[in-house]
């Protein structure tokens, strides 16, 4: 009998830039036996039983991303491939292309925690991940074009992991082991069901799910609180019929922390099968440097997973774990990434832990926030490591911060890209980006000048890759227009664009359904799939 069970929907990856990975091996470290089911055939309750019940408790994870959004592009088509499965497929083998033999189920925390409490009523579930952490309160569902209820109520799970997660999993074990209740564990970095609001948590009040579910302003709202909370370090709770979803503040992570996890011996490989998933070959030899964005992207669901303050590892502990890679067989001195969220940002860890903001850069930048000289000096460690030929930067990067850090950029230039540097602008046009909390067009025109006059010295001259976001609440065709003009003004493509697609838990989303602005100002949201097809045509000349 294992002492806990964890069940995801595609192939267990033993990589720290997999959550069961990290999730597995801290539990094991802490002394307890992890067992795995993956990609169980979740139609039928015995892919469930395969393990037998665990002496502790279930841990339904996800994956990185949540169910929905991989599932669907954002003009709600189906996708037919899923990066984390072998070969791609996304279907079960042997299996028509129906959305019923899914390896990946839409919502696969509330399919795979009914499922277990099916077969074992009493035995204690957990789910944590980005699914469950944007879906912890009353959400939208883009899949469905409505509201749904937290997560916890519909997939009848004990307790709610958000955030980073591996500390709180191996505190539920180690007080379980101990012989305390599921239902009375109350630690950070959770959440759960309670039947009265506890007075003495001092909670936050969100909108009632019955109140989003009527008027839609109040998502907004909800999420405008949610996003202050997360600075203030409060309690927050939402009330469901008779009963009260109560979240508790994030579980602090330090450095320390973070060099201790990712310093356990991962094996960089899938459990049991020689051939790897496209995610996992893509994510090989790639290091996390670090932990949060302080960006506070208004679409983005980092800051709900990962939070905004920037948590870094020791250099040692990253140079250590890239000198390790050169005993996995498929090692050949090339380091896919050193970064996070935001590559730039390792090394701008903040001492205020109770920072109301929710970005450190917009509307103006924090002045304790301080990025680019640690991730330079890091940089040019990691490249004299014995055996690294190259290192690229597949995180993504702040133009940004990047014009501030002219040293950075041009050790980036010349050291770690390919043919192309990679940013995400998003538009062009100030009343849309504000809304995003993107920077200004005028520091896109400054940024590409700086870029231009150092790529005149370089021997190989780099291309910028720019992201364009369409559809974004409150943009216009208008604004679309005037993106294509500025874009090509600027010499810069417009290929590579995508439609905004509301994923749940983002201020952006609440925008989307309310349609307001944070300040209450009516926005104009288009809806129309064909529509927004229309302006991502303009826009990309296809």
């Amino acid at each position: 009998m294992f002492d806990v069970i964890l069940v995801l929907p595609y192939p267990f990856s033993d990589h720290p830039s997999f959550p069961e990975g990290i999730l597995k091996r801290a539990l094991e470290t802490a002394g307890f036996s992890v067992g795995v089911i993956a990609a169980p055939f979740w139609q039928e309750k015995k892919s469930f039983t395969v393990l037998g019940r665990p002496a502790l408790f279930f841990a339904v994870v996800s994956g990185p991303l949540d169910s929905v959004v991989l599932n669907y592009t954002a003009s709600r088509r189906r996708r037919r491939e899923d990066l984390y499965q072998f070969a791609g497929q996304a279907f079960f083998a042997d299996r028509p292309p129906d959305i019923k033999f899914k390896i990946r189920p839409d919502r696969t925390l509330t399919v795979f925690s009914n499922r277990l409490r099916e077969v074992y009523r009493d035995t204690p579930v957990v789910i944590g991940g980005v699914e469950a952490g944007l879906r912890c309160f009353a959400h939208y569902d883009f899949q469905e074009n409505g509201i749904r209820r937290s997560i916890l109520l519909d997939s009848r799970a004990d307790i709610l992991v958000h955030g980073s997660g591996e500390k709180q999993i191996v505190a539920i074990a180690r007080l379980l082991r101990a012989g305390q209740h599921i239902s009375t564990i109350d630690i950070p970095g959770t959440a759960r069901i309670w039947r009265q609001l506890p007075a003495e948590k001092n909670c936050l009040e969100l909108p009632a799910s019955e109140a989003v579910l009527a008027d839609p302003s109040q998502l907004l709202r909800s999420q405008l609180v949610i996003g202050r909370a997360a600075g203030a370090c409060r309690v927050l709770a939402q009330k469901t019929a008779n009963r009260w979803v109560v979240q508790n503040p994030v579980q602090t992570y330090t450095g320390a922390d973070l060099d201790f996890i990712y310093g356990l011996p991962y094996r960089r490989r899938h459990a049991g099968a020689d051939e790897y998933t496209p995610a996992l070959q893509m994510n090989l030899f790639s290091i996390t440097a670090h932990r949060g964005c302080a960006g506070g992207c208004a679409f983005c669901s980092i800051s709900v997973s990962e939070g905004k303050r920037i948590v870094s590892r020791s250099p040692d502990s990253i140079l250590s774990e890239i000198a390790s890679l050169a005993a996995h067989p498929r090692w050949q001195g090339v380091v896919s990434d050193i970064g996070g969220a935001t590559a730039e940002m390792y090394g701008a860890d903040c001492a205020d832990e109770n920072c109301i903001r929710t970005s450190c850069l917009q509307a103006r930048p924090c002045r304790r926030f301080a990025p680019g000289e640690p991730y330079l000096n890091l940089l040019k460690r990691c490249r004299e490591i014995r055996g690294v030929q190259k290192i690229f930067l597949g995180s993504g990067v702040r133009y940004d911060l990047l014009l501030n850090n002219p040293a950075l950029l041009e050790d980036i230039l010349r050291h770690h890209c390919g043919r192309f540097l990679r940013i995400a602008p998003e538009h062009s046009e100030d009343e849309v980006l504000d809304l995003m909390g993107k920077p200004r067009f005028a520091v896109l025109e400054e940024f590409v000048a700086l870029f231009r006059r150092l790529n005149r010295r370089l021997k190989r001259p780099i291309e910028l890759a720019p992201y364009w976001l369409i559809g974004h609440p409150g943009e216009s065709m208008a604004h679309v227009e005037a993106l294509k003009q500025k874009a090509r003004a600027l010499g810069l493509p417009t290929r590579d664009a995508q439609i905004f697609t509301p994923a749940p838990g983002t201020l952006s989303t609440a925008m989307y359904v309310a349609g307001q602005s944070p300040s209450g100002k009516p926005l104009a949201v288009e809806k129309d799939v064909r529509l927004l097809q229309q302006r991502k045509s303009i826009l990309t000349g296809d």
